[in-house]
This record gives C-alpha cells, sequence and structure tokens, in this order.
C-alpha cells in the first residue's frame, strides 16, 4: 500500500478515537445550563461572571453559563421570575420589590456601595444647589433618595427625564444632571476633554450595596446547590478579576460585543476594585445592616410603606446556604479531594435515623444531613445492613468517616472530636402496666434491664450502676420485646425513639415508668485524626437556621408522655393527704403551681429582655438571664463579681446610675439608649430599662434592668451619618448638628474655629498607584486627623473626595494656626509617596479661621471664606496654612 494512504489512514483513525473520547466524555460530565441577565452593556462591571467562564470555575462546579446581553426597557426582575434567565443583575431597589411580594431571593452583591453619581457642569455641596435642576436617571434607589432628601431644601422641584443613554445629553446641556456609575462615564468624559463634577449620594449619607446578584423563589428553592455553586464561582471570579485586571479587560474584548476602548476598560478595572472589595467585607457579602439601610431609602422615597418596613426582615431575602466563605482554604480543599464523607449511622433507630425496606436512609438525622449535602456540595454515605455495635468499631478503626448522632460519652472521646449537640431527649425506662414507678436508677440493683449494645445507655449503666444486670439486646424492637416477654423489668433508652417504635409496630402494655436526670446528647462525631472534617461539621451545623430546624423536628416527632403511680402508691398518697387536711394541701398545690407558672413565664420574658436584677445601693448584680450573659460574653457567676467601678465596661456605669438613683429609689421608672460592652471588648447597644421592685414590706430592694438589642438600629444610623471608607463623619451630619453646636457654643460665649483642608494632587495617586492604594492614603490621613483633633469637642468630617473639615472651638487664630501648621508637617512626615510632586510625598493645603460663634449662623456663613483661604493656599505652592484674614 501506498506510504501516503497509510498516514491518512492512521490520521483518520486517531481523529476518531479522539472525537469518540470528547463525546463520551461530554455524556458523562453533563453541565447544567445557565443564564446570567445582565442589566447594563458588556463592560468590566460584571468582570467576576466573565473570569468565572475563563477560567473554568463555573464548569467546574458542573455549569454552563451563558450571559445575556443587555436591551434598553428590559426588567431583570421579570427575566429571573419568569425563568428567561436564571440569575440576573439588579438595582438595589429590587429589595423594594422584594418587600412588595415579588418571589425572588438575592444570591450576592457584586458592589459593597454603590457606585452611582451625578454628572454635573457645576459643583454641587450642599442639597439646596438641586432646586430646579433636570435629571435623567434610572430610578436607581441611591439618586431617588438623593432627591428626596433634597426636596425640604429646594425652592423649586427637580425634573426628571428618561434616560436614552447617550451621554451626550449632558454634553450639549440637554439634562443638568445625568445619572452615571463613577466607573464609566468619567473616562468618556476624561477622553474627550469635557469638563464634569461628580455629586455623590455618599457624601450625604446614602450608601446602599449595588449589583445585586437575584434569583426566583422557585429556584432557590429547588436548587440551593446550584445557586451555592453559582455563588462560589462567581466569588472566585471576581478575586481573580480584580487581581488579574489587563488578562480579563482582554478576554471581555475577544468574546462579547463592547462598546469601550481597552484603555475605558482598563480604567474602569481600576475604579471598579474599591467597591467590590471594600476593607475587610468579604467578597458578594450581603449585609443585613446595609439591606436594612437601603430598605429605609425605598421608605423615604415611597417604594415602600412604612408598615412594611417594620415587617422586613433582611435575612428572608438572601438564598441562605452554608457561607463557604467561612471555610478556610484547608477545609475547602478537603471537600475538593472528598466528594464522598462516609457516614455511621444506626439503621434501626427510628425516627432519629432508620434503613427503610427499600434501603433508603432516613428520619430526623438523615434530614439533617440532607441540608448538610445541599450546603457543602458533597455526598454523604451512610451504611445500610450493619449493626451498631460495628459501625462504632469502625468509627474507631477510623472505616467510616463520621458517626452521624452519637452522645459524647467518655470512653468515645478519646478516639473522637465532637461537635455540639443538635438533639437532645430524655432516658427513660419502659415497664409493664404492672411494674412500679421508679423513682431512681438504684431502685434496679440485682434487676435485670434491657439495653440495646453499645448504646449511650449502655455505657452510663454499665460505669454507673455496676449492681445492675444487664440484658443486651441489637436494637430497640428487641429490647421492648425483651420486656413484654419477662427477659427483662425494664428497657432503658430514648424516650422519642420508644415511642415512635411503639406506635410504629402496635406494641401495648408499656408504659414510661421512669426518668433519669440524663439525656440523650447527640452530637456529630470526627475522629480526633481527622481535625478538618470537624471544623467542616461544627460550621455546617451553626448554619442551620432555627426555622429548618423546628421543621425537622416536627416533621418526626409527636410525643406523649405517660407518667404513672402504681394502685398502691396512691393509697399511700392518698392517706397521707387525708391525715394533712386535703384541701389545704390542694390549695397550697395550686397556688404553688401558679406561682411557679408565672415565674417561668417570667423567667422566659426576662430572657427575651436581656434582663438582669442589681442591688440599688451596691450596683451589683445579684441575678442575670442566660439571654443577657450571651449578649456581654459574661457567665452569670462573672456578672456577680462585677464591682461598680468594673460596669463602665457594661451598659450601665456608675456614671449613667448616679444621677437616676434617687428617683429610682423614689418608685420612678426610668429608660433610655446605651451603649456597652462586651467582655471581648466588642460593642453593643440596648434600649435599657430600669423598674424599681419592692419587698413585701414596701421597700425598694432591687433593680430590675431589661433591654432591648437596637446594635443593628444603631449600625444602620451609623451608616447613614459617617463616611463608609475613613469612618469620619459625612456632609449630612454636619448639617444635622450645625445648628445645635452653634447654639452650645454661643451659650458659652466662645469662639468658634474651622479649618477646610485639601490633599494636595492626590488625583496623581490615584492615577499612579490606583484606587485601592488612594483609598489607604485617605484612610491613613483620617486616622492621624483624628489623633491631632481629638478632644472631646472636636468634629471631623470628610467632605467629599478628599477635601475634609475639622470644626472646634476655645481656640484663637494663632494657637489654632500653629496647630494647623503641626499638622501639615504630620501629613509631610508620614512619607506617602507622591513622586509626581516637587516634595515626593503627599502633603496639604489648609484654609482656615476663627469666628465669635455669634457671627456665626449657618455654615454658609464660613465656607466661602474657609474655600477661598484654600484656594490661596493652593496658589502659594500648597502645603501650607493660609487663615481667613490673610485672604
Amino acid at each position: 500500500m501506498n506510504i501516503r494512504y497509510i498516514h491518512v489512514y492512521l490520521i483518520l483513525f486517531l481523529s476518531l478515537i479522539l472525537f469518540s473520547k470528547s463525546l463520551f466524555a461530554d455524556e458523562g460530565n453533563q453541565l447544567t445550563p445557565i443564564t446570567v441577565q445582565i442589566n447594563w452593556h458588556h463592560q468590566y462591571q460584571f468582570a467576576g461572571f466573565y473570569a468565572a467562564i475563563a477560567k473554568d470555575y463555573y464548569r467546574e462546579a458542573g455549569l454552563d453559563v451563558t450571559i445575556k446581553a443587555w436591551q434598553p426597557g428590559i426588567n431583570i426582575r421579570e427575566e429571573v421570575v419568569s425563568g428567561r434567565a436564571t440569575f440576573g443583575t439588579a438595582y438595589s431597589s429590587v429589595i423594594a420589590d422584594f418587600i412588595k411580594g415579588h418571589p425572588i431571593k438575592a444570591v450576592m452583591t457584586s458592589f459593597q456601595y454603590s457606585p452611582m453619581v451625578l454628572l454635573s457642569k457645576d459643583p454641587i455641596t450642599e442639597l439646596y444647589q438641586l432646586s430646579g435642576k433636570s435629571v435623567s436617571h434610572y430610578n436607581n434607589l441611591q439618586i431617588l433618595a438623593l432627591l428626596n432628601r433634597a426636596e425640604p431644601e429646594i425652592e423649586h422641584p427637580t425634573l426628571t427625564y428618561p434616560p436614552t443613554g447617550d451621554i451626550n445629553d449632558f454634553i450639549q446641556g440637554r439634562v443638568d444632571l445625568y445619572g452615571a456609575y463613577e466607573t464609566n462615564e468619567p473616562y468618556q468624559l476624561n477622553e474627550l476633554g469635557e469638563s464634569y463634577h461628580l455629586v455623590k449620594p455618599g457624601d450625604f449619607g446614602i450608601n446602599s450595596a449595588e449589583d445585586l446578584v437575584i434569583v426566583s423563589y422557585e429556584f432557590a428553592a429547588n436548587n440551593p446547590e446550584i445557586v451555592q455553586k453559582f455563588r462560589d464561582a462567581t466569588i472566585a471570579g471576581w478575586e481573580y478579576a480584580v487581581t488579574n485586571q489587563q488578562e480579563i479587560v482582554d478576554f471581555i474584548l475577544e468574546n462579547y460585543p463592547v462598546i469601550k476602548s481597552r484603555q475605558a476598560l482598563l480604567f474602569e478595572a481600576r475604579a471598579t476594585t474599591k467597591y467590590v472589595r471594600a476593607g475587610s467585607t468579604p467578597i458578594g457579602t450581603l449585609d443585613s445592616a446595609r439591606i436594612l439601610a437601603t430598605a429605609a431609602e425605598a421608605r423615604d422615597v415611597g417604594l415602600i410603606t412604612p408598615e412594611e418596613f417594620l415587617r422586613f426582615n433582611p435575612e428572608e431575602l438572601v438564598a441562605h446556604s452554608i457561607d463557604k466563605n467561612s471555610l478556610t482554604q484547608q477545609e475547602r480543599l478537603y471537600l475538593i479531594n472528598n466528594p464522598v464523607i462516609r457516614i455511621g449511622n444506626d439503621t434501626n433507630w427510628a425516627p432519629f435515623e432508620f434503613v427503610d425496606k427499600d434501603g433508603e436512609f432516613k428520619g430526623i438525622v438523615a434530614d439533617y444531613f440532607q441540608l448538610f449535602e445541599e450546603r457543602l456540595g458533597v455526598k454523604f454515605e451512610p451504611v445500610i445492613d450493619i449493626n451498631w455495635s460495628t459501625v462504632v468499631a469502625m468509627a474507631k478503626a477510623k472505616e467510616i468517616d463520621l458517626l452521624s448522632a452519637a452522645t459524647p460519652t467518655p470512653e468515645r472521646q478519646e478516639y473522637l472530636n465532637f461537635t455540639t449537640s443538635y438533639l437532645s431527649f430524655p432516658m427513660v425506662l419502659v415497664g409493664k402496666s404492672t411494674t412500679l414507678f421508679i423513682n431512681n436508677y438504684s431502685e434496679l440493683a440485682g434487676q435485670r434491664v434491657a439495653v440495646v449494645r453499645d448504646y449511650w445507655s449502655h455505657e452510663f449503666l454499665r460505669n454507673n450502676y455496676p449492681d445492675i444486670e444487664l440484658v443486651l439486646v441489637e436494637d430497640v424492637t428487641e429490647g421492648l420485646n425483651a420486656v413484654v416477654n419477662g427477659k427483662a423489668l425494664v428497657y432503658s433508652g430514648n424516650l422519642a425513639v420508644i415511642n415512635y417504635t411503639q406506635q410504629r409496630l402496635g406494641i401495648t402494655g408499656l408504659q414510661v415508668v421512669g426518668q433519669s436526670d440524663q439525656r440523650f446528647e447527640l452530637a456529630i462525631g470526627v475522629h480526633k485524626d481527622n481535625p478538618l472534617l470537624h471544623s467542616i461539621m461544627q460550621k455546617t451545623l451553626d448554619s442551620i437556621t432555627p426555622d429548618e430546624h423546628r421543621k425537622i423536628y416536627t416533621d418526626w416527632i409527636s410525643l406523649e408522655l405517660v407518667t404513672r403511680l402504681d394502685e398502691r402508691q396512691i393509697i399511700h398518697i392518698a392517706l397521707i393527704v387525708a391525715l394533712m387536711l386535703a384541701l389545704m394541701f390542694a390549695w397550697v398545690l395550686t397556688y404553688r403551681f401558679q406561682k411557679t407558672r408565672l415565674q417561668t413565664y417570667i423567667h422566659q420574658v426576662h430572657n427575651l429582655t436581656y434582663a438582669s436584677v442589681f442591688d440599688p445601693n451596691t450596683c451589683q448584680i445579684v441575678w442575670a438571664s442566660q439571654r443577657y450573659c450571651d449578649l456581654t460574653s459574661y457567665s452569670e457567676s462573672e456578672l456577680k463579681r462585677l464591682t461598680l467601678e468594673d460596669h463602665t465596661q457594661l451598659d450601665l456605669s456608675p456614671e449613667t446610675f448616679q444621677p437616676i438613683k434617687k428617683s429610682l429609689l423614689m418608685g420612678q421608672t426610668w429608660a433610655g439608649e446605651l451603649e456597652g460592652k462586651t467582655k471581648l471588648g466588642s460593642s453593643y447597644w440596648v434600649d435599657l430599662t430600669l423598674t424599681p421592685q419592692k419587698n413585701w414590706l414596701g421597700k425598694i430592694h432591687q433593680i430590675l434592668a431589661t433591654r432591648i438589642d437596637i446594635s443593628d438600629k444603631k449600625r444602620v444610623e451609623e451608616l447613614s451619618i459617617k463616611d463608609d471608607l475613613t469612618r469620619l463623619y459625612n456632609r449630612r451630619y454636619l448639617h444635622q448638628i450645625f445648628q445645635n453646636e452653634m447654639g452650645r457654643v454661643r451659650r458659652k460665649k466662645l469662639n468658634v474655629a474651622f479649618a477646610l483642608f485639601d490633599l494636595d494632587y492626590f488625583k496623581l495617586i490615584n492615577d499612579h498607584y490606583g484606587h485601592e492604594h488612594g483609598d489607604q492614603v485617605l484612610i491613613k490621613i483620617a486616622e492621624l486627623a483624628a489623633n491631632f483633633f481629638n478632644r472631646a469637642d472636636d468634629f471631623l468630617f470628610r467632605i467629599g473626595g478628599e477635601e475634609f473639615l475639622v470644626m472646634t472651638h476655645d481656640t484663637d487664630t494663632e494657637k489654632f494656626a500653629q496647630h494647623l501648621k503641626c499638622f501639615c508637617d504630620a501629613i509631610v512626615n508620614l512619607h506617602i509617596e507622591n513622586h509626581s510632586t516637587y516634595i515626593g510625598y503627599l502633603s496639604v493645603s489648609i484654609g482656615a479661621g476663627v469666628w465669635p460663634a455669634t457671627n456665626v449662623n449657618d455654615f454658609a456663613d464660613v465656607y466661602g471664606q474657609l474655600d477661598r483661604a484654600l484656594y490661596k493656599a493652593k496658589h502659594q505652592g500648597r502645603n501650607c496654612v493660609v487663615m481667613v484674614g490673610e485672604v
């Protein structure tokens, strides 16, 4: 045969083999098709999705993801709810849609706070300057909230025009204000040489997450594992994108129709990072406080009613699952390398765990492990036909990975680490109807008691009651039958299992005849040689919500506990009662019962209100509810040992208590909001109510303190008055407190001092080192300023961008100027590199002044003078202080 034909046949044969291999591989690894509807043109705003596609993160998770192009007029929420798209990126106003009842869930957020701004031809630093302006925007919540806050301060209403998506509307003056992303349109204007100013909602106290990734409620409920995999892969995509910007920009340009240049995309990439990765907050995190603050903005602009806002729980919006960001890199790698985890379970211990007639793992524990599978994306493989005694031996020999539900006995703790208990039931004794009630297990000395071999009840009785003759059985059914057949006097085991087995098998003639003070505290046991799996299971168990616990429990448990007294005991008790005046004894019992119920109820109420009781004379705590202990991180015994001075660490310090002590001792109640510190040093806020308690003589001997935890409320308030990056006060708070602060200083007949300072050539730092580095510089400057102006009456504000304001009093021009010059020197001595300047380091320019407080009625009275002084400082060479009188 001709050698050329041999080559041809060989090539065809090899091609056929490769094609067949590819074909079979595709059939063996089916990918789940997923579509993502984005809410703007293809650009770096959606880099997390593109990077997850480029690096095969989605495919490795079993997903085939397609990104659907945006079209004007498209409704992201409806695309998702209708099923035309699996996931969608939506503006923060979608939170209002959820509150209104639309069936959606939030999976993650691409941006921790919104890059939405308004473009303006003129600088706008006060809300009244929006009066009569024409505005083009997409009904974005940040812009709606900004315009809503401006309404009380403007003379003429703003005019809203629907957006066309054409930046020329702004350039040619068809609208005064143009809704844009700070990461996008400013580059276009810079390229065109157009001047503009940014009006940032964040400068006026409006901060919310943006680009929420949403999914339909139905899809999230039916496919939680897919939702989790999509979220994890997208977050991994964002993590890669922010550190490999050029690579992802090139991938976008090569694979999608993009209307931007490569330079424009690179500008967007640099500007986007600070919104995606904000401080220590993990990428994609949905923060409850920020969601609540966003809902409050929606209420203020009329998207939802006040009643709807009050009913809203941010946790209900989030598609919950275990937060794999809480897992360490080693733990994630463990799950990847161990897709199947072998569990040791009991095959005949209903309702907790059993294998049904079809060979399926069922029961309470099985339902929990089904949730674990959904959260972790692995398979838990139970044993099907092995008895419990053998399972325990396998766990000890490391032939299985974990015990699914076992009591942490001393013997097992020698080789297993246990999670916290997730099921708890009492250990009881079951006997025939003729068996006397057994008050204590010691009464069973010399008697035959049936227990399942290697159950916790077996180990407990063997170690603590050696005089009991144990009858070892293989399962609960055999144990109950041993009692029925007379082989044992009683069976000792778990109340829930006994009840369930009796009902299922129709065993009659048996009743509960005794109860131990011991309980079956069921936990997950993992061999001590496998600490990674133990940590994973504990974190997963902690992620189970109260509703999930409750649903599993009510699906399986419906118990009626019957305790009984034997006939001779009843006669004996009746004789005693007759001798002790039956009616009086009954009255006493009734009184004690009602009092106990009342005390139980009061205790429950106190637990819900973080209650404590203290002595009004010494301020020492004499009782604390468990919830209050949990709130403060102290144990009750530690709280009782705290002295009056120690209470400074709690919410009721001596300084707080002494002024109100007199009114409390007169029987008056006091209430107020206070900040406290936990044992670990973290802050919390409570709405505290102090109620005097009288003894039987009518003397006040104790004070009841009840609390409502308002920490989340305070977090929302802080978000509205503080700058998100530097944690300094924002412009909104300046206007809130200005009049009150001026009034206070006027009453003291003091001077008031202001300093407006600006970072010199800060734009060069952003351009040369990147916006993320620029953010760190702003934080350092804010920290230094806080150290320089740290008196109780000093106020620091971030007015916007790189501009800051100091407000203080009780000083004169000379002292204030000298202190500000020292501040300038301290900035330079930070040695923050800025090679584009003649100094080589970052510096500041300051315009400042001192006025009699009686001459200042409004911030506008001083702002213009400060701005002119700052302008002169800039033109005098920067890195200097110019006082208002020098202008």
